[in-house]
């Protein structure tokens, strides 16, 4: 096998086959980090066979200690990650290539489970990669170790993922959490509809996650970033909006309502002909229930109206899309309008497009792994799982330190730096 530098467009050749892509490693990726930090440089390798490419990467680099410079390949490698004969000949390959183009130390995170896991997160008997980890760390790369928690300085090590593979759509409503359910189908009674938004109206992605970013203390990123990704993935990037309007809903509960008094004024005529008919009485108090519903509902809707404009907002959230994944990258919402289930509807609404498009999986993507009831994302959990979101435990994280005695330099000062920064 040879390891060698190939093009972008082999590489996207290449990823274009490869089942399990992932969006990190690609080329809409390495330019969106470039246009963001723009002295990230990105180098496309590959492992080829007999004149066909069985591996390939993405690279990215930055000199962070004179000409010495960090590389990391995000989420890893497109590889067959059970091969370990062919993964362990790319990791020689590599190192050599790293070793003559001033790799001071790299960073690499395979996109791969390491053990399956039952739905309320704990470990399940069945296979784990522990050769694969072996075979990274005979090669040199350092395991940061199986992590637990949210740390900005790395991407999710967890994560819940829907498997959409040979189910329908029926299917895939069935298996949810029946609260679940109801409340996708109250939310379409009460008119909640998904939209794309175009660019311009990417602010109203940006002010819903700040809101929610506020309310729950999660740090939150700027319009700018948010356009990056829509000019950089295009199709690949949406960014939806659960939304009521309210005019319409008004006019389906005025029509329900007269629905309801013309009920009401049949079951009171019958009565007059037969008072003693339990039924009839029945179906009055029933007619007589809901009007008053309608008018209830009305009257919220007045208020809604006075607060907010003819048009409720309810919930944004941002996706990217491979053929083999959605991922749900983050999102906002309006907690006073949460009876309106506008965070149900935007995730049922992308797990049907994910279907519709024939993608293996739904990815709910990052959560911390603390599957303990006081833990701080415990609800992000359960709202996941009440999807029949499964639990994901990624290898993790790997280390390798090119350059030995430049590197402890480095980290020296970077920690002393560090701390007269904080």
């Amino acid at each position: 096998m040879i390891f060698k530098q190939i093009t972008e467009l082999q590489f996207d050749e290449f990823r274009n086959q490869y089942k399990q892509k992932n969006y990190w490693q690609s080329v809409q990726m390495a330019q969106f980090r470039k246009s963001n930090v723009p002295s990230w440089t990105d180098t496309y390798v590959g492992l080829e066979e007999n004149g066909r490419l069985v591996a390939a990467s993405v690279l990215e680099s930055l000199p962070v200690f004179g000409k010495h410079k960090l590389y990391m390949a995000l989420r890893g490698f497109l590889i067959d990650y059970d091969d370990l004969q062919t993964v362990r000949l790319f990791l020689q390959e590599l190192k050599k290539f790293l070793a003559k183009n001033d790799c001071l130390y790299m960073k690499v995170d395979p996109y791969i489970a390491y053990q399956p896991h039952n739905p309320d997160g704990t470990a399940a008997q069945g296979y784990k990669r522990d050769a694969l980890v072996n075979v990274f760390e005979e090669e040199g790369f350092h395991h940061e170790g199986f992590r637990v928690g949210y740390d900005s300085a790395f991407e999710p090590r967890w994560m819940q993922t829907l498997d959409l593979e040979g189910k329908t759509k029926q299917e895939v409503f069935k298996a949810m959490h029946t609260n679940t359910r109801q409340s996708i189908r109250n939310a379409e009674r009460m008119g909640v509809k998904v939209k794309e938004l175009g660019r311009e109206e990417l602010n109203i992605l940006k002010d819903l996650v700040d809101l929610a970013g506020k309310t729950r203390h999660f740090s939150t990123i700027d319009l700018p970033k948010y356009e990056r990704y829509y000019d950089h993935f295009g199709d690949d990037f949406k960014a939806c909006l659960a939304y009521v309007d309210l005019d319409e809903y008004e006019n389906n509960v005025k029509k329900d309502r007269e629905k309801q008094v013309r009920a009401l004024e049949k079951a009171s005529r019958e009565l007059e002909k037969t008072p003693d008919s339990q039924k009839k009485i029945n179906r009055k108090k029933e007619a007589e229930y809901a009007i008053a519903g309608c008018d209830r509902k009305l009257a919220e809707i007045k208020e809604y109206k006075d607060g907010y404009g003819s048009v409720l907002y309810l919930a944004a959230a941002s996706f990217i899309i491979t053929s083999y994944e959605v991922v749900y990258l983050l999102s906002g919402s309006n907690k006073e309008l949460n009876r309106f289930a506008g965070s149900f509807m935007i995730q049922w609404h992308m797990i049907q497009y994910a279907i519709d498009h024939g993608c293996s999986r739904y990815n709910f993507y990052g959560i911390s792994g603390d599957f303990d009831e006081a833990a701080q994302d415990y609800g992000v959990f359960t709202f996941k799982k009440s999807f029949n979101a499964e639990v994901q435990e990624l290898i993790g994280d790997f280390t390798y330190i090119a350059q030995p005695v430049p590197f402890k330099i480095y980290d020296v000062l970077r920690n002393i730096k560090h701390k007269l920064m904080h």
